[in-house]
C-alpha cells in the first residue's frame, strides 16, 4: 500500500511518519516545502502549485494530508489562504484525479469556532456549529478545508476522514499551562499522531473527529465551568488542590472544553497525556 503524508517534515508529520513507518506492507511517499532527510521516498512540492502534487499522488492509496500553517507563528492572511485553502484543494484535486481511495485529513478544532459561547453546551463534540469571529482567518482556513474534503468525497472522489485536533504546539510539559491547558484545547503531539494511526488502520468514511485529551467534565459542569472553572476542577479533580500549595493559579473560566466520546467510540482513541496523568506525575504519583 503506497501511504502520501504532506508536511511531514513538521512536528506532527515525523510523528505520524514514525508510527505508519511500522506498518506492515506500507510504502511511505513524504512531501513538503522544507527539506527533510529521511530514510523514506520524499519529494519537495509546493502545496500552491497544482502541477507539482498530481505527480505525488500517482499509484497513492491513502493520503495523509497533514501540512497547513498555524497560528503560533506570525503569518499573513493571505498565507493562510494559500497553504491552508488553496494548498488543501489542490492536493485534493491531484488526489481525485490520481485515482486516491482515502484521504485523512487533519484540520483543527478551531474549525469549529473557539470563541466563547454561552448558548453552546460545554463540553464541546463534532455537533457544534461552526462559528468564526472577525478576522480569525486560521479557523476559517481549516472550515474551508473541511468543506473541500466533504465536497470531493460527496461526489465519489475518495473516502475522508476529518480529524480535528487541539493544539500540540510542543511544550515543556512540566510547566502547568501545558498540565492546565489538557482540560482545554491543549493535546500531546504524540496522541495525535495516535489518533492518525487510528484513523489509517480503521474503516471510518466521510465523517469528522475531535481528538484533544480527556476530561472529566460533564455537561452539568459547562455552565459553571464558564463562571468558576476553579471550584469545578477541585471537585472532578481533588487532588488539584496541591497545586495551590505550591503555588499553581487555576484558571477562572474555561471557555472551551472537549468531549472525545465519538473518537474513543469510532477509533478506539484513548490519550495517554490528560490533565489527571500530567496531576499524577506532578505531584510524583506517577504509576
Amino acid at each position: 500500500m503506497k501511504v502520501l503524508i504532506t508536511g511531514a517534515a513538521g512536528v506532527l508529520g515525523k510523528a505520524v511518519t514514525a508510527l505508519l513507518e511500522r506498518e506492515e506492507g506500507v510504502r511511505l511517499l513524504l512531501t513538503d516545502v522544507a527539506p527533510l532527510e529521511t530514510r523514506h521516498e520524499f519529494r519537495a512540492a509546493d502545496l500552491t502549485k497544482l502541477e507539482e502534487l498530481k505527480p505525488l499522488c500517482d499509484g497513492v492509496d491513502v493520503l495523509l494530508h497533514i501540512a497547513a500553517i498555524h497560528p503560533w507563528k506570525p503569518y499573513a492572511t493571505e498565507q493562510y489562504v494559500r497553504c491552508n485553502i488553496e494548498g488543501t484543494f489542490n492536493i485534493l484535486q491531484a488526489a481525485a484525479a490520481g485515482g486516491v481511495r482515502r484521504v485523512i485529513y487533519t484540520s483543527s478544532i478551531a474549525a469549529m469556532g473557539m470563541g466563547r459561547n454561552e448558548s453552546v453546551p460545554l463540553p464541546w463534540d463534532e455537533s457544534k456549529p461552526p462559528e468564526f469571529s472577525a478576522g480569525d482567518i486560521y479557523s476559517f482556513s481549516k472550515h474551508a478545508g473541511e468543506e473541500a474534503c466533504r465536497g470531493f468525497a460527496g461526489q465519489g472522489k475518495f473516502a475522508c476522514v476529518i480529524l480535528r485536533p487541539g493544539m500540540f504546539i510542543p511544550a515543556p510539559e512540566d510547566d502547568p499551562r501545558f498540565g492546565l491547558g489538557l482540560l482545554s484545547f491543549t493535546v500531546h503531539a504524540t496522541d495525535v499522531a495516535m489518533a492518525h494511526l487510528l484513523a489509517f488502520r480503521g474503516s471510518l468514511g466521510n465523517d469528522e473527529v475531535v481528538i484533544t485529551s480527556k476530561t472529566l467534565f460533564t455537561r452539568e459542569d459547562g455552565p459553571e465551568l464558564l463562571k468558576d472553572a476553579a471550584a469545578v476542577i477541585l471537585r472532578r479533580y481533588p487532588r488539584a488542590r496541591q497545586l495551590l500549595e505550591q503555588g499553581v493559579k487555576l484558571p477562572a473560566s474555561i471557555g472551551c472544553t472537549y468531549d472525545i466520546a465519538k473518537a474513543h467510540r469510532v477509533l478506539g482513541y484513548e490519550p495517554r497525556h490528560t490533565f489527571e496523568s500530567w496531576l499524577r506525575r506532578r505531584l510524583g504519583h506517577e504509576s
